[in-house]
């Protein structure tokens, strides 16, 4: 609910020219089997920006784009 609420408070105070970036991944192409609630997360992610964009840009001038940065090694991978 969060990329929600933010977005919804922070569009009447944006200006033309601004952008909005979320963060998610490649997940939701591939569907990994052991991470079906992340897949789904990054998935509504990414529909939510599409969703933005085509309201937004042509409306406000705002862009809405979506980074999907590669793995991060960490010890708990």
């Amino acid at each position: 609910h969060s990329f929600f609420y933010i977005i919804k408070f922070a569009i009447p105070h944006m200006r033309q020219g601004g952008s909005i970036v979320f963060d998610a991944s490649i997940n939701p192409s591939v569907g990994h089997p052991e991470l079906v609630d992340y897949t789904a997360t990054k998935g509504a992610i990414v529909g939510l920006a599409r969703a933005l964009s085509n309201q937004f840009v042509g409306e406000k001038g705002i862009r809405v784009n979506v980074v999907a940065p590669g793995p991060i090694w960490t010890p708990l991978m």
